[in-house]
């Protein structure tokens, strides 16, 4: 089969990222700091009556109220997967963020209720019906905590992955429909035209961002693949080869993942990311790779030919493409961080790449290799390439090194350019480790591409 070569103008350059970002940004920025003029703007009867420090404390209470609010809005669309803000951001990013982003949330959704009760020498509400919006308030109150802290503190819980993304997304449409409820009856802010106008056009918003999400879950549409083979790929992996329904490819630049949902009797149908292992360039099919190192994981052996698979994507930034074109390529992956490596070097084999490739690839043990034999046969197909394995659980060869730090990093990489591209892709620590050192060694922070699956 004759390769597909993909177009450059797949990716965003730098350049245009950074232009794009920065409108985002500001964009964003703008709808902020329109909402924090509300208070001001519109005060509420309650704030006329209030001098000095009371009205200080009242005032930024609601501002800070008003803020996080804002920043909600923000986090339906950090979560909304959105095309256009992966190629500018990259979904990893934007994952990172939006976890920031509901920190920042409760910590305002916090201070907020302290400063207006402060502005009345923090007497407390009597409890009582007229009271219902502020009592509703303190309810929003315990669900944004609960939700912040089981999605960052989840293993801490004891919280099953599948259980915690149900609870989250259910408290967080629940914590929305409060807070919308609340912001509209608890001051007399809101009852006036603009002030009421954007919180029903930001309801608007969050409500078609949230049914876009659940429409793309329940009626996947041209999302549904085939699995036409699972096999075993090294200790503990294993690839599994996926064919499009009726013929509809999945465009994808290598390095990319994607979510894939199985439709089986032996795997439990639950939505989890993977790198696309296979090269675009041969669009006729997709591999994944996948590692049992859990529960779901442990279960995808059990994947049936014929069996259906959803697949959501691509998305990411993790690639050889948005990098520059004449620099060498320096790849470092840890045990099945190789599988965005591995698409990249089946794509410049089939292609012809000419530059300079090194593959520094740590595994516990040899068996932990993933294709072996294919990674020989990319030594002969790439002429410039060449691949050093670092055992960490073995010795005696001359490529096992041992665990791998900076200062034998620094020997490994004596002689190549400081300009190289440099992707990192393995285990949290490790890759903490290896950004560390690559920068003290003197590698340039921007050509350094780190890829992680926290989401």
């Amino acid at each position: 089969m004759t390769a597909k070569r993909m177009d450059s103008a797949a990716v965003f350059t730098l350049r245009i990222r950074i232009a794009l970002g920065g409108v985002c940004i500001f964009l964003a920025s703008l709808f902020i700091a329109g909402a924090l003029t509300i208070p001001f703007l519109f005060e509420s009867p309650s704030i006329l009556y209030k001098f000095g420090i009371e009205k200080t404390f009242l005032r930024s209470g609601k501002v800070l109220g008003v803020t996080a609010a804002a920043l909600v809005c923000f986090q339906v669309l950090l979560v909304s997967r959105l095309k256009f803000l992966d190629r500018i951001f990259s979904l990893n990013r934007i994952v990172t963020f939006h976890r920031m982003n509901g920190i920042a949330i409760a910590f305002l959704a916090l201070v907020h209720p302290i400063l207006i009760i402060a502005a009345d020498n923090f007497t407390i509400f009597p409890f009582e019906k007229r009271y219902w919006p502020e009592f509703l308030g303190l309810g929003v109150l315990i669900f944004s905590l609960v939700i912040t802290a089981t999605a960052n503190w989840r293993l801490m819980f004891n919280f099953a992955y599948d259980k915690w993304l149900r609870f989250h997304r259910l408290g967080t449409l629940v914590a929305i429909a409060l807070m919308i409820i609340h912001i509209l009856f608890v001051s007399e802010t809101f009852k006036s035209d603009h002030p009421r106008t954007l919180v029903f056009v930001s309801a608007g918003i969050i409500l078609m961002l949230i049914s876009r999400l659940w429409y793309r879950r329940f009626f996947p549409g041209k999302r549904r693949f085939v699995v036409s083979n699972v096999k075993p790929a090294g200790k503990d992996a294993y690839s599994v080869d996926v064919r499009p329904h009726g013929g509809q490819i999945l465009d994808h630049i290598p390095g990319q993942f994607a979510f894939i949902t199985p439709v089986s009797a032996n795997v439990p149908k639950e939505e989890h990311p993977f790198t696309i292992s296979s090269t675009p360039s041969r669009p006729d099919a997709l591999q994944f790779v996948i590692r049992s190192l859990g529960d779901w994981t442990s279960k995808i052996n059990r994947l049936k030919t014929g069996e259906t698979m959803f697949i959501d994507g691509p998305y990411g930034l993790f690639s050889h493409m948005v990098s520059s074109e004449n620099e060498p390529i320096i790849m470092i992956a840890g045990g099945i961080g190789i599988t965005p490596m591995l698409s990249m070097l089946r794509y410049m084999a089939d292609v012809d790449d000419p530059r300079r490739i090194l593959l520094i690839w740590s595994n516990k043990t040899k068996e932990h290799i993933v294709f072996p034999e294919e990674f020989r046969n990319l030594k002969h197909r790439l002429q410039n390439f060449h691949i050093i394995h670092v055992i960490t659980r073995a010795s005696g060869d001359e490529n096992e090194i041992g665990r791998l730090d900076q200062t034998r990093l620094e020997t490994l990489l004596k002689g190549w350019r400081r300009k190289s591209n440099v992707f990192i892709c393995c285990p949290f620590e490790m890759m903490k480790e290896m950004t560390r050192a690559v920068k003290k060694i003197g590698f340039s922070s921007a050509r350094v591409y780190k890829e992680e699956f926290k989401l």
